[in-house]
């Protein structure tokens, strides 16, 4: 397959999502201002932590031969994933913060982790129908999930947050076998699993006539 028609359906599929994004937080922050603007700063939070872990696998890359580049990587990821948590805890033992908005900051942006499962499910086709089935019945659930925890009462708190913590949970594995897929992997191997965080990490990921994986950071 033309490589300009595979990046032209992963990027329609990316824009399709960040578009639903900015409609929602729109919506969200015209009914729930206050709600909306404290999602900011823990969504922010939640990208340093996420920022702190790819600069550890970044750091503990085998590509690396600088030792003083891995310390440096490490040791700012940890800083990264220290200061994020900190603060998150900080926030969120506010008086004001109630159960039912901690559900909401939780189950908000897990929305469109289920639209983005099922847009690309729909649209990109390289990866493997299986998956992008998978993906899109995954991402389904997830907003069914998402609706319960948002309409739910304080009583059902403990619930929807286990039901919360699975759905993410499937839904990292699900994209995982998603994007392995297009390299013919599976999570049937759990070694592989790390290719899905150099995927995400901005690392340009083919195979060679051997068969090889071959990984290039993206400049």
């Amino acid at each position: 397959m033309d490589l300009r028609l595979i990046y032209k359906y992963k990027i329609r599929s990316d824009n399709y999502v960040s578009i639903l994004m900015v409609m929602g937080f729109v919506i969200y922050f015209l009914f729930f201002t206050l709600e909306a603007i404290l999602s900011l700063i823990v969504y922010a939070l939640t990208s340093l932590f996420v920022s702190g872990v790819l600069r550890i696998i970044d750091g503990l890359n085998k590509k690396k031969n600088e030792g003083y580049i891995k310390i440096n990587q490490i040791l700012i990821g940890t800083i990264y994933i220290l200061f994020s948590v900190s603060f998150l805890i900080f926030i969120l033992s506010f008086p004001g913060v109630t159960f039912h908005l901690i559900l909401a900051l939780i189950a908000f942006p897990m929305i469109f982790f289920g639209f983005a499962g099922i847009i690309k499910g729909l649209i990109v086709d390289i990866y493997s129908s299986t998956q992008r089935v998978i993906n899109i019945i995954i991402g389904f659930i997830t907003l069914i999930i998402c609706y319960t925890a948002f309409t739910s009462n304080e009583n059902n708190f403990l619930f929807n947050v286990i039901s919360l913590f699975i759905i993410i949970i499937l839904n990292v594995l699900c994209r995982a076998a998603l994007y392995l897929s297009e390299y013919g992997l599976s999570l049937r191997h759990l070694r592989n699993f790390k290719l899905f965080l150099y995927i995400i990490s901005d690392y340009i990921i083919s195979v060679d006539r051997n068969g090889n994986i071959i990984l290039d950071k993206i400049a």
